[in-house]
């Protein structure tokens, strides 16, 4: 284990750059839903959830990769606290991956391509499969999606319990510009 008692900027930064995108797909998507039909920030806001959500994989890989040389600092907590926080991390960093994954690929099978800003987009290149689409739209919109909801809420939870009942440093050492020593 790391002998350190916080968290890199790095790994803080790659932390909140996350949760902030996170908010920000959600946004859209639902400023999208808000808009209608024909009008033309309906199409605004599903370019800006497909941009917002290919750069939220991108940083999670980053993040994936930065962690995997990094080592975290020790963990607070017992045993079973350490354990749980270990497995929905895992589960977190899984959703965040799986969203915009299932996202592209309900488009690619939908033979539609994926328009990013600046006329740019990820042209279809899978073989049509209408059915399959479906079904994935079905698991990004609701199962994956909800899950990520439980996820991120166990997730503020766990930290919220550390500061105020555990009474550790949990959320602090996470906490921007907080060096503890």
């Amino acid at each position: 284990m790391d002998t350190t008692n916080t968290w890199t900027s790095t790994a803080k930064t790659l932390h909140w750059l996350i949760a902030f995108l996170l908010l920000a797909v959600w946004a859209s998507v639902e400023l999208h839903e808000q808009v209608p039909r024909g009008d033309p920030w309906r199409d605004y806001w599903m370019i800006a959830h497909f941009t917002l959500g290919a750069t939220t994989l991108a940083v999670m890989v980053i993040r994936i990769v930065w962690r995997a040389g990094h080592r975290p600092p020790a963990p607070l907590g017992g045993r079973l606290q350490q354990r749980l926080g270990a497995t929905a991390h895992g589960l977190l960093y899984l959703m965040v991956l799986a969203m915009p994954v299932t996202g592209l690929l309900m488009r690619q099978l939908d033979g539609k391509s994926t328009p990013l800003p600046g006329a740019l987009a990820i042209p279809a290149w899978l073989p049509a499969n209408t059915a399959l689409a479906e079904r994935l739209e079905d698991l990004h919109e609701g199962l994956l999606w909800n899950a990520l909801l439980a996820l991120i809420v166990l997730h503020v939870a766990g930290a919220l319990w550390h500061h105020w009942v555990d009474r550790d440093a949990t959320l602090k050492r996470m906490l921007p510009g907080r060096r503890l020593r």
